[in-house]
């Protein structure tokens, strides 16, 4: 993944960082999720690799070029250093793409038609 995301750089593509923010448990989860989106901001452009020193710190965020719509990379910046990866779906063990569907809860079914 790293060098798939380097080769964008290479190839003069500008690349999108957009934060991942998960909604938890608890009466307040949707509060204190709206509040960290608010605090993290808009997408990122990033015009170089250099500027993934900016990044939030512990933050995971989609990556991908900015002509593009879609990802299944996700990178995080811990202090000095930038992993790549791919989310996972808990249930399934499915990759989770930018674009998947996350809203529609785990083994619901639609009703029988009366």
């Amino acid at each position: 993944m790293e060098v798939e995301v380097l080769g964008w750089f290479a190839a003069g593509h500008d690349v999108l960082w957009i934060p991942i923010v998960e909604v938890g448990d608890g009466p307040d989860a949707i509060a204190r999720a709206q509040a960290q989106a608010d605090a993290l901001g808009k997408p990122y452009l990033l015009e170089s690799v250099e500027e993934f020193a900016r990044l939030p710190d512990g933050v995971r965020g989609w990556v991908f070029p900015a002509h593009q719509d879609d990802t299944c990379i996700v990178a995080t910046r811990n202090g000095g250093e930038v992993t790549f990866g791919v989310l996972r779906h808990p249930v399934t063990g499915e990759a989770i793409r930018y674009r998947t569907d996350t809203e529609t809860a785990v083994g619901l079914t639609p009703p029988l038609a009366a």
